[in-house]
């Protein structure tokens, strides 16, 4: 199961871009596109930066009006989707 405490890395087939408030991300390997909006991006942002998942969340919750519960299962159903398209690597807690 998938937690906040799980390691998450970012691939170096991926490559990104920041374009306005979004992230657009290609996954070199498969040649698909996706697109991150603006919590998203941020979200993004605080992984390369090399924030830990639980350190990302944090970062977002100070900056963002979110409920703490909410934004956790976004950002683990968000994870989850990244992994599935081979955006992220993770390793659970």
């Amino acid at each position: 199961m998938l937690t906040l405490d799980a390691a998450v890395q970012l691939p170096a087939h991926v490559s990104f871009a920041f374009v306005r408030e979004q992230a657009v991300l290609l996954n070199m390997k498969t040649n698909h596109y996706y697109r991150l909006d603006e919590v998203g991006a941020r979200f993004w942002e605080l992984l390369r930066d090399g924030r830990s998942l639980r350190g990302a969340y944090q970062g977002i919750l100070e900056e963002y009006q979110v409920e703490p519960a909410q934004l956790e299962q976004d950002l683990l159903e968000l994870l989850a989707h990244l992994q599935e398209n081979g955006l992220v690597e993770i390793t659970p807690a």
